[in-house]
């Protein structure tokens, strides 16, 4: 392999926050590696080594590769990588978006391996370089962690990069989390409680990774460490589950006490970074509305991708008497935003001729199950029910709806992404507890997610008990929980679940997949320019 990981030739100001912080893209040529140990180009590596999370989670990338291929969502009538579902032979080492993973995260790693390097004999002070020194090493395990868990064994590098490294060689999984394991600790007694400028890594965002990552090794004493970390974020006073699961996803409310630590974009693409287009998430769940009789395409109901198509078996993994997340998450009804189009009664009924609704009122609705032809002609409104749903035709995800487009064809948001999410923590300590064999301690956690997401008087009835408590129904609460949230398919690779969920609920990924699936093809050119002993996954 190749490595053209010099050190960061534009330095990006990428700390995103409410306001609170200097987004202002400073280019820079003609850098050396002294520039670094300045301080001025030290904070401008800091800074830059953020940058490559923007390529990832939150564009077509990344939900790609966390949403595809699981069984909470299957292939919709658009678009392409439609083998990252279905697992066939076209899912291989040349897929550009595999490429890019390795490429842009390895780039990451080689900024933070500078932050670290550069804090050795920079002119700042001592407390400065240590805070710093924990950032890096937070985003260096950040990045590890999240090819360690796409591609198993991976080249391993502490030393910052300048040029051209063609013997490469991958280390096995074990000793690359050693190294997450020792950066985020050190990260985690390095950061302060509350980073000072909202979007820097600090000690709660490390321990909610560590937990995360003592879950994916799963080695002995592992549960027993992931519950002690995922249990100090619960316990802190600065968290606290939001009053309803809806206020998490609600437009300008991504700054609250249910984000640990998030991904910050803003409306300005310079700042967010060449590499990044800004969050791309509000596009792939679509439903074409703009095609039905009364509507048009606005910027609220965003452009239709019918990108991710949601399994049979996840639409019906919600008792919706009772939980209100299915409500909260899934857009079921459209309002009339276009009087030209809207239908008329036919000859022969009561009304004929006249409009069978009128400017804003409802004109489709998904009632989420089905009707009888009485009651179909006697709706004034188009109704889609379950067996009418297809590629095309589905409730759509609304999470990541953005409405501050400023066109009804513009892909770009500024919504920040919640990588990590209180409830999630919660959802964690109760996996680790119960894996660790203390099903009776684990319960009050995964009960508080429920209960938070309980319908009004149904608070009761939403509780659990810990004979309810196993693997699979962990995996269910997740589902229920994080749908869409771009870490489903770590999910079922870590708990070695893929195999089955997909058999049982992903109609296009059932004849395909297999165990060596738990992992993606190594990029090919990565093998082949490489002299080093670079072998391919199997199953690639």
């Amino acid at each position: 392999m190749i490595r053209r990981l010099l050190v960061p030739v534009a330095v990006v100001g990428m700390i995103g926050a409410a306001a609170c912080v200097d987004l202002t893209e400073t280019p820079i040529t003609g850098i050396t590696s002294a520039y670094y140990s300045t301080p001025s180009g030290f904070e401008a590596a800091v800074n830059a080594m953020y940058n490559p999370m923007r390529t990832y989670w939150a564009l077509e990338k990344g939900a790609t590769m966390t949403v595809f291929g699981t069984d909470e969502f299957q292939k919709g009538a658009d678009g392409s990588y439609k083998y990252f579902n279905d697992y066939t032979s076209q899912l291989n080492g040349d897929v550009d978006f595999i490429q890019q993973l390795w490429r842009d995260f390895y780039k990451g790693i080689n900024t933070t391996n500078t932050v670290i390097d550069g804090a050795k004999t920079v002119n700042i002070t001592d407390a400065l370089k240590t805070l710093r020194t924990g950032e890096a090493k937070f985003m260096r395990a950040l990045y590890y962690f999240t090819l360690v868990r796409t591609f198993g064994d991976i080249p391993l590098y502490t030393e910052p990069t300048i040029g051209v490294i063609t013997d490469t060689k991958r280390e096995p999984t074990a000793k690359v989390y050693d190294l997450i394991i020792a950066d985020l600790l050190a990260a985690e007694a390095a950061l302060p409680d509350k980073a000072t400028q909202y979007g820097r890594a600090d000690r709660p965002a490390a321990q909610h990774l560590l937990a995360e990552v003592y879950l994916t090794r799963a080695s002995a004493g592992d549960f027993a460490l992931a519950a002690a970390k995922a249990k100090a974020v619960v316990d802190n006073p600065r968290f606290k589950l939001l009053t309803t699961y809806k206020e998490n996803f609600d437009f300008g409310n991504e700054v609250n006490s249910e984000v640990v630590w998030s991904i910050q974009y803003t409306a300005d693409p310079l700042t967010n970074g060449a590499d990044s287009a800004g969050n791309k998430l509000h596009l792939y769940w679509g439903f074409p509305y703009d095609l039905e009789p009364g509507m048009v395409r606005d910027i609220a109901n965003d452009r239709p991708f019918k990108r991710f198509r949601p399994t049979a078996w996840l639409l019906g993994l919600w008792d919706r008497t009772k939980d209100s997340r299915y409500d909260a998450m899934f857009k079921v009804v459209w309002f009339s935003n276009a009087a030209a189009s809207i239908p008329k009664w036919p000859v022969g009924t009561p009304n004929a001729g006249q409009p069978k609704f009128t400017l804003g009122d409802t004109s489709i609705f998904f009632p989420g199950k089905d009707v009888t032809p009485a009651e179909r002609a006697a709706t004034r409104y188009k109704l889609y029910t379950p067996s009418e749903y297809g590629d095309a035709i589905f409730p759509p995800l609304n999470k990541f709806l953005d409405p501050s487009r400023t066109s009804t064809n513009q892909e770009s948001g500024q919504r920040d992404h919640p990588l990590m999410r209180l409830s999630n923590t919660y959802l964690m300590l109760g996996e680790a507890l119960m894996r660790d064999g203390k099903p009776d301690q684990a319960l009050p956690y995964i009960n508080a997610v429920r209960v938070r997401a309980a319908k009004p008087g149904q608070q009761a009835a939403m509780m659990v008990t810990a004979a309810d408590l196993n693997l699979d129904f962990i995996l269910d609460e997740r589902a229920r929980e994080l749908t869409g949230e771009t870490i489903r398919w770590y999910d079922l690779t870590r708990t070695h679940k893929l195999v089955d969920r997909v058999k049982a609920y992903n109609p296009g990924g059932a004849p395909n997949v297999k165990a060596c699936h738990e992992l993606r093809p190594i990029p090919t050119n990565e093998i082949l320019l490489s002299t080093g002993d670079m072998k391919q996954n199997p199953c690639y």
